[in-house]
Order: C-alpha cells, then sequence, then structure tokens
C-alpha cells in the first residue's frame, strides 16, 4: 500500500477525516482533522502532511516548511496539532533541522513539525557525537559554508551561470540570511562575512585565466574566496587551474574550489 495511503488510513482509524489533498510543486499537501468530542467541547486537532515519493531535496525540504508555516497561521493550528515531512525515501536530518531553524522564526510552529523518513536519515552518526552548531554564528567558517555546498543538490539543470547563481544563492539564504550578492555588493557574486563565493558555469580556459585574476583581486579584502565550477568542461581545466593556486600557497587555506553537478 502507498506510504501516503497508509498514514492517512492511520489517522482515519483515530477519528481524523481527510480535508485536503493537493499537489505543490514538489511534494503532497494532506491536511487531516477531528473536530473536538462532547457537549462542552469546540475547536478541532489538526495533522499536516507534506508527502514526498522517494527522497527529500532541499527544494522540497525548502516548501514544506515555507508551506507549513504559513498553513499554520491560516488554519488556526495550536497546541496539539502538529505537522509531518513523510518521504518514503532518505532524508538529511540535518538538513531538515538547520532549514527548520533557519526557516520558521516562531518556537511552537517549528517545534510542531517532525521529519518521518521511511528510507532511513544521513548524518545521524555524526550528530551524536558532535555538539549541534547555530545556524548563524558571529563569524561564519569556510568550512562551514564549504559543507553546506557539497549537499546542494542541483534538480534542473541550469542553462546559464546567472541560473547557477540564483539557485546556490537562493539554498544558501536559508542559512544565511545576510548573504550579500553582486546586484547589491559590485563585486564577488556572493559573500558571507569576509568569505567570497564565485561561480561559474562551465567555464573554458580562458575564463579560468580570467578567475586566476579575480581570486587575486578578491582576497586583498576577503579573508577566503570559495570557486564553485558547475558542469566543469573538463576535469583538466579546473586541474590546471587548482595547481596554480596551490604554487601562490591558497588552495585549501585561502581559496577552495568545488565542482558541481
Amino acid at each position: 500500500m502507498d506510504v501516503l495511503v497508509k498514514e492517512i488510513l492511520k489517522y482515519e482509524k483515530r477519528g481524523f477525516k481527510l480535508v485536503q489533498k493537493r499537489t505543490l510543486k514538489y511534494g503532497t499537501r494532506v491536511f487531516l482533522k477531528k473536530e473536538a468530542e462532547g457537549f462542552w467541547a469546540s475547536g478541532f486537532d489538526g495533522v499536516y502532511i507534506y508527502y514526498v515519493d522517494g527522497g527529500s531535496t532541499t527544494d522540497s525540504l525548502r516548501e514544506c516548511l515555507k508551506d507549513y508555516a504559513k498553513f499554520y497561521e491560516d488554519n488556526d493550528f495550536g497546541n496539539g496539532d502538529k505537522g509531518l515531512f513523510l518521504c518514503s525515501g532518505s532524508c538529511d536530518e540535518n538538513l531538515f533541522k538547520d532549514l527548520r531553524k533557519a526557516m520558521i522564526s516562531d518556537d511552537g510552529i517549528r517545534n510542531s513539525i517532525k521529519l518521518l523518513s521511511l528510507g532511513g536519515t544521513a548524518d545521524k552518526e555524526v550528530e551524536e557525537k558532535q555538539p549541534k552548531r547555530e545556524v548563524r554564528e558571529a563569524t561564519v567558517e569556510s568550512g562551514e559554508i564549504l559543507s553546506r555546498i557539497k549537499k546542494f543538490t542541483i534538480h534542473k539543470m541550469p542553462k546559464t551561470e546567472k541560473d547557477l547563481d540564483s539557485m546556490l544563492v537562493s539554498y544558501l539564504s536559508a542559512f544565511y540570511p545576510d548573504i550579500h550578492t553582486r546586484d547589491t555588493y559590485q563585486n564577488v557574486d556572493a559573500q558571507i562575512d569576509d568569505i567570497g563565493i564565485e561561480i561559474k558555469y562551465q567555464p573554458p580556459s580562458s575564463e579560468f585565466d580570467r578567475l586566476y585574476g579575480q581570486v587575486e583581486k578578491y582576497l586583498k579584502h576577503l579573508e577566503k574566496v570559495i570557486v564553485v565550477i558547475g558542469y566543469e568542461r573538463s576535469r583538466e581545466l579546473t586541474e590546471t587551474f587548482e595547481k596554480r593556486i596551490k604554487e601562490r600557497g591558497w588552495l585549501n587555506s585561502k581559496v577552495f574550489v568545488v565542482p558541481m553537478r
């Protein structure tokens, strides 16, 4: 039996009724409701379910959390009402928690939505062994940003560098609301504190030459630079660029290169 059907049936056996089932862009929203019983009783118990067939993605997690926060307020949810992100595949539990904290400021709303991944969760062992980190710190570490960029998944191939730029910046803005972009900071593609992010899409050899000069310029006023190479034309071109950076003593100390596809 379908995973979502099973979950709905579980609540229907408890007296809940299916009020709404709607397809969103990345998942399905379900709303179940149980009216209060008794002569003096009033109100209802509500259950919100966002379902994804397969594993979760950054887009589906973001859509769910944004939709749930609005749904919670629009439908007068309160104590006892709850939300559920349900997926039949795997889900990065740390990413879910980080996005939930970054996107939902209200403690009551944030604490009322949980994750149920039937395919298991990623990074759980790491989370148990290491203390939780704040989504936003006074000074952001480059390793933290690198980790987030490496977790970013492209679900639709961008057609241009601008498309890739928009996708990545939108993803990072959930964790770093104060991120600067070229529109507001006429220099590097994006900047978080004193760390710059330069994004290139299928760069040819000539673009790597230009990139080398850009990095050199950025390091005059930035502490570190992360170079994201989207859909590299060849590994050899990227490795040649990394070699030039390494000769300056910058590779993996001041400059980090992240291939992405």
